[in-house]
């Protein structure tokens, strides 16, 4: 994702200019031993140093997902995002474990944590991968910002991805959060193993198909009772270095505009001190029509997220960024602020350091999908089981059942069995050729008109 930035006037009382495009050669060549570059340096000396070498452009250029890179100062393009619910998704395969909501029924946060440092183990291998191919960039669900775990509270089970979530328990979710933070971000004293953002922040669990415009109205009691606790302790105790601002507005407010969730709670009363990112065109609902317009436009939009706190915009709507400088909606500490918050977690992953520096760098492609993360797999998944009561039911015998209807738009989908965010085992079966073969007078459909992940989200 590139972005085209126009002509701006700079702040109040200063002349018209022009911004120079990201990546122009707009300061003179680097010395090789310039303070950004050092990693004997504190890592908040190293960003301000980066900060005062960035024209207006490239800061803006740096606060959306797909940054680009910045060739003057040998800095790689980046895109932050990346998922790893219960394995690193969408790039390839993957150790696939157990669905959140299952390996919930651990009661081991022990075990989530080995497992979480599992998931960290595997992205790390994908992205050291991604280096040598590429020669220094990240693409796409290869970077090591990983927008996990999901911990939101799920008390509706109507709720399609509340399979993503820890279940209906404020007090489970949190002891998760913490185990599954620590697992992903690693113990390294000096780099972060990955990035672990927190999400969605706050009060997000459905109805999904309005979660575009839905506005939360919720008690300060249940608030801070039920919503909240999962993420102070995520971040107080778990230590997350970043957190998702979600889609829906909470009191009239989106979330991903709302200074009292972004600033008043998370950094003033938790001392948060890492990144905000919004959800994927979170941002745009804040002004949109059939979204929340909160805003009369983009740039208004944009002004009010960065203000607010969302310091990252997953989407294309910091774009306008230019205008609200212009107009006067913020100022270019505005846009320090939120890079100083994004550049040290690179600094903390190590993205500016030689490689040797960075033992996670050491970390080869064969430990993706190894046979002792399938074991790891293995032992998540037997504990996870939970056990019902059973009248007499079970065990089905294939002479005592006239049909079994098998319903449903995943009973011929072999990802269903892998659940969301689509991470790719070896192998994988179909439940309804399963069924065929035991019960021969099986049916199946696909009720066509089921909601699904590929339903349009927006009315």
């Amino acid at each position: 994702m590139k972005c085209i930035l126009v002509l701006i006037t700079a702040l109040a009382g200063a002349p018209l200019t022009a911004l120079p495009a990201a990546g122009a050669d707009a300061a003179p060549a680097l010395s090789p031993a310039v303070p950004f570059r050092n990693p004997d340096l504190p890592g908040a000396q190293r960003v301000e140093d980066l900060l005062s070498r960035l024209t207006v452009a490239e800061k803006i250029s740096q606060l959306m997902m797909a940054s680009p890179a910045i060739p003057r100062l040998d800095i790689p393009e980046y895109d932050w995002w990346n998922e790893a619910l219960h394995g690193v998704a969408r790039n390839g395969t993957a150790t696939v474990f157990p669905q959140a909501i299952g390996f919930a029924a651990t009661w081991n946060p022990e075990l989530i944590q080995r497992m979480a440092d599992a998931i960290s183990t595997e992205a790390r291998a994908k992205n050291n991968q991604a280096i040598r191919l590429s020669g220094g960039g990240s693409a796409r669900y290869a970077g090591l910002t990983i927008w996990s775990p999901n911990i939101n509270i799920f008390r509706d089970p109507r709720w399609g991805r509340g399979q993503e979530t820890y279940g209906e328990d404020p007090f489970l979710t949190s002891l998760y959060a913490v185990a599954f933070v620590r697992g992903l971000q690693g113990t390294d004293t000096n780099y972060l193993k990955t990035v672990a953002t927190v999400k969605h922040f706050a009060v997000h669990s459905g109805p999904e198909r309005l979660r575009h415009k839905f506005d939360a109205v919720v008690s300060e009691h249940d608030l801070r009772e039920t919503y909240l606790p999962a993420f102070e302790a995520g971040i107080r105790e778990g230590g997350a270095q970043s957190l998702m601002s979600a889609y829906n507005a909470v009191d009239g407010v989106p979330a991903s505009a709302s200074k009292r969730l972004l600033t008043d709670i998370l950094r003033t009363e938790w001392g948060f001190n890492g990144a905000v990112v919004g959800d994927v065109d979170s941002v745009a609902d804040i002004w949109k029509p059939g979204s929340h317009r909160y805003a009369p436009d983009a740039a208004a939009a944009s002004a009010l997220a960065l203000k607010a706190g969302n310091d990252l915009c997953s989407g294309t709507t910091y774009e306008a960024l230019p205008e609200a400088l212009q107009r006067g909606l913020i100022t270019e500490k505005d846009l320090d602020n939120a890079l100083r918050r994004l550049m040290l977690l690179r600094f903390k992953l190590g993205q500016f350091d030689p490689a040797l520096r960075v033992g996670y760098r050491k970390i080869p492609f064969t430990e993706n999908d190894s046979p002792a993360h399938d074991q790891l797999a293995l032992e998540v998944a037997r504990q996870s089981l939970v056990l019902l009561k059973n009248d007499g039911t079970l065990p089905w015998k294939s002479n005592d059942l006239k049909t079994l209807a098998v319903i449903g738009p995943t009973g011929e989908d072999a990802s269903a069995l892998v659940s969301l965010r689509l991470e790719r085992p070896k192998e994988h079966a179909e439940a309804w050729p399963f069924f065929q073969l035991d019960f021969k007078c099986s049916r199946f459909s696909s009720a066509s008109d089921a909601v699904t992940e590929s339903t349009p989200t927006r009315p």
